[in-house]
């Protein structure tokens, strides 16, 4: 019999005592409904464990005891040392890239440093090529490769609005304001129209409003914030010229506060975005310099290598070069078993999605050399294309194959069959779930069945054409109107970036990366949906993300107690000092900074966790106050609110989404990942619009059960009879065939190969497409 790591009564979060076993040097899938429990089991349980159990044994008990609680679980026997390849990776550094986070750029920059040394008898060091080095990178946008400037898109963000109204956003304001009495003197001095649209003022009218160079005086009257009024001697030039002088103190905080609305980033004018000096990008290797390397893509740079040592084969530094090629190649080979190809060294790691960061994580851990590990993989799939799961499921099996037992939170059901062994958790979400719904070997080889809806007409269509951006070269689409449409395609093809086009365009009102857009008067609203985390800090809390807080004070500050008491809305807020409680800031815990150790809450001692004041927590709106409107379960308070369209429909879709059992006040921190991929899908489907709404959505189903995308598209449809349209970034076979009623698909490559739309119309034509990347399918 196996041995096995062993939990017994485990209570953590909404467990119910539960006790289960997973087998050592095996592969273990967790999965359920969202808010069932498997994050509380693998994360919180086992996880927590392990490291307070690794720091307790590094530090003679005063981190692992002191500082850091026990699960609340009898016991865990067996457990191994874990290691977190999640999705979260809140690696913000622009410097951080896949080359640095891989170890290829070191293996490359050495490659460099000893060929210069050997050629040019230099003494470089891999150092040398390294754009966090001083002496390496480039003393302008210091080995960043970007630099910020003013672009005049955002400065005139809608052309087809008037000066008077708005046009140049840096001299929008009220009528009695500094910066619109400002731009009043320029048009009355100029003799310019105010009440012209941006886009029939001629060039003279335009050079004159934003890139006038004479620093000209005007002796102004206007109202203060405060409402006084005031006279002042005002030296105005053009609004982009004021910006640009104003940027060159960008690195004063407040500068970049002020003026950040309306920069852009760019590659550095001065280095191109390769981020070092000219001395580091002299020396060549295989006829390239080091930045022309780690902009390979990943696929081509094998090619690099091989040309690299076959150059230098039979020289004194061929023993070296193939030693360092042999490991970058190891570690090329299985970023690109893992559909990550298409990527450049170069990419930085805030830009990748979540599965990508992951799929670079579990690369990297399947050319380590270490053994007897505890893996925890979160929804491995993401990201990827139904084609493309077996690559998964065949690096998760060489980790076990190494001596190391693995555990995945995943609900891809191609994924799960492959498991030795599938724990589900449930049967629903929040406080009524935690407990075992089955506890066995999975179901194998199970298909998908392909079935078809019957195809539709169309009769109004959203036309893009000449559309290219990143790897899209000149492409055409089309989507009908009041209709749900899939974007599919393996990662890597150009899905996300067609819907950055389309978002784009049809917010700014201008043609962006494409040439010709027709039905854009068919659209009037956009709501967008991706796949970046919400906040993940004590401040930001279910309430906050939504958006809906503001008018919950304004209701509250209008009651008579509040009134009679003088307390504003500004007084129900925990963001300002007035009403909240001064100790935790009105968050209602206390934050422990630990040293090697993420932080830690408590409650706090002094509004023990109810975050205002007392005088604040006296009003009542319709018997509630503040804190009990935050802290009770959605469900339950919805019905208060229902004289406030604008929250009112926000907590009716939480519920019809299956989040009834989330309060408003919950951090978000504390939410799974899939409930907190369902308060973005609130937050955006939750909104007021009856029609003429443009719905982008990115893998809506991501980190959703079977269960939980069932409630999903009852409101996909629900919008879409409402007059709206949707368009889908989705991977689900299933979902594809139950919901879309007509079909974009990118085809079965990614990078420089991929950017071509293989095939678009009904879902069984587009399947049927011999390119298609559904076509395996049939």
């Amino acid at each position: 019999m196996k041995e096995s790591i062993e939990i017994k009564n485990a209570t953590v979060n909404n467990l119910k005592s539960i006790s289960v076993s997973f087998p050592i040097n095996t592969f273990t899938c967790v999965t359920g409904v969202s808010g069932g429990g498997k994050s509380s089991l693998v994360y919180d349980t086992i996880y927590a464990e392990s490291q307070r159990n690794f720091l307790e044994s590094m530090s003679g008990n005063m981190y692992g005891q002191k500082l850091m609680d026990k699960p609340a679980v009898e016991s865990i026997t067996n457990l191994r040392p874990a290691l977190n390849v999640s999705q979260i990776y809140y690696n913000s550094n622009p410097r951080s890239t896949v080359g640095t986070v891989t170890d290829i750029s070191y293996y490359l920059r050495t490659i460099f440093a000893l060929v210069s040394n050997y050629e040019k008898h230099t003494k470089l060091t891999e150092q040398s090529f390294s754009p966090n080095n001083p002496t390496a990178c480039c003393p302008y946008c210091r080995g960043l490769g970007e630099e910020y400037v003013i672009s005049e898109d955002c400065v005139v963000p809608d052309v087809t609005k008037t000066l008077a109204k708005g046009a140049i956003k840096y001299y929008a304001g009220k009528e009695t304001s500094l910066a619109y009495r400002t731009l009043e003197a320029v048009c009355n001095r100029y003799k310019i129209d105010i009440n012209k649209k941006f886009s029939d003022l001629t060039e003279r009218e335009k050079k004159i409003l934003l890139y006038r160079t004479e620093d000209e005086i005007f002796d102004l009257k206007f109202k203060t914030p405060k409402g006084r009024y005031k006279h002042k001697e005002v030296h105005s030039k053009g609004a982009i010229i004021e910006l640009q002088e104003q940027s060159l103190n960008l690195n004063q905080s407040s500068v970049f506060a002020a003026i950040s609305k309306y920069l852009v980033k760019q590659p550095c004018l001065h280095c191109k975005g390769s981020k070092l000096n000219e001395n580091a990008l002299i020396p060549k290797v295989g006829g390239k310099n080091i930045f022309e390397v780690e902009s390979l893509k990943i696929d081509d740079l094998q090619e690099w290598c091989k040309v690299a040592r076959d150059h230098y084969n039979k020289s004194c530094l061929e023993k070296q070069i193939n030693q360092l090629t042999i490991q970058i190649c190891k570690k090329l080979e299985k970023l690109i078993q893992l559909k990550v190809g298409y990527l450049s060294l170069q990419r930085t790691i805030p830009s990748l999605s979540g599965g990508e960061v992951q799929r670079i994580r579990l690369a990297t851990q399947l050319t380590c050399s270490l053994r007897g590990l505890l893996y925890i993989l979160d929804e491995p799939c993401k990201g990827l294309h139904a084609r493309d799961i077996e690559a998964i499921i065949s690096a998760t099996k060489q980790l076990v194959q190494e001596k190391n037992t693995v555990i995945a939170i995943e609900h891809n059901r191609q994924y799960i069959s492959a498991a030795e062994k599938v724990i589900e958790l449930g049967p629903v979400g929040g406080p009524k779930g935690g407990y075992i719904v089955s506890d066995d070997k999975p179901k194998k080889n199970l298909k998908y069945q392909v079935q078809f809806k019957r195809p539709q007409k169309f009769e109004k269509f959203l036309q893009f054409k000449g559309i290219t951006y990143h790897n899209l070269r000149n492409q055409a689409v089309e989507f009908p109107i009041n209709a749900i449409t899939c974007i599919t395609g393996v990662s890597g093809s150009g899905k996300s970036s067609l819907v950055d086009v389309i978002s784009a365009s049809l917010t700014s009102k201008k043609m962006y990366c494409c040439q010709k857009i027709t039905g854009r008067d068919l659209i009037k609203h956009i709501e967008r949906v991706n796949q970046k985390p919400i906040g993940k800090t004590s401040r930001s809390t279910v309430v906050s993300y939504l958006g809906i807080y503001d008018e919950i004070r304004n209701l509250f500050a209008a009651t008579d107690y509040a009134m009679e008491h003088d307390l504003t809305a500004s007084n129900f807020s925990m963001n300002v000092k007035g009403g909240r409680c001064e100790e935790c800031q009105g968050t209602g815990y206390k934050k422990i900074e630990l040293t090697y150790l993420p932080d830690s809450y408590i409650i706090c001692p002094v509004c023990e966790g109810r975050r205002f004041k007392d005088t604040v927590l006296e009003v009542k709106y319709k018997g509630l106050t503040i804190d009990d409107v935050l802290d009770t379960a959605v469900s339950e308070i919805v019905d208060v609110f229902s004289d406030s369209l604008a929250i009112y429909e926000k907590l009716q879709c939480m519920i019809e989404i299956g989040l009834g059992y989330l309060k408003l006040g919950q951090m978000s921190m504390s939410l799974s990942g899939g409930e907190a991929q369902r308060i973005k899908l609130t937050k955006a489907l939750g909104s007021n619009y009856s029609s003429r709404c443009l719905y982008i959505l990115d893998e809506p189903t991501s980190g959703l059960s079977e269960k939980d995308i069932e409630k999903i598209e009852k409101i996909l449809r629900k919008l879409k009879n409402r007059g709206n349209t949707i368009l889908i970034i989705e991977h689900n076979p299933e979902f594809v065939m139950r919901n879309a009623e007509y079909l974009v698909d990118f085809g079965c490559f990614g990078g420089e190969r991929g950017g071509q739309i293989i095939a678009q119309g009904s879902v069984e034509d587009v399947f049927k497409d011999k390119n298609s990347s559904w076509n395996y399918l049939l």
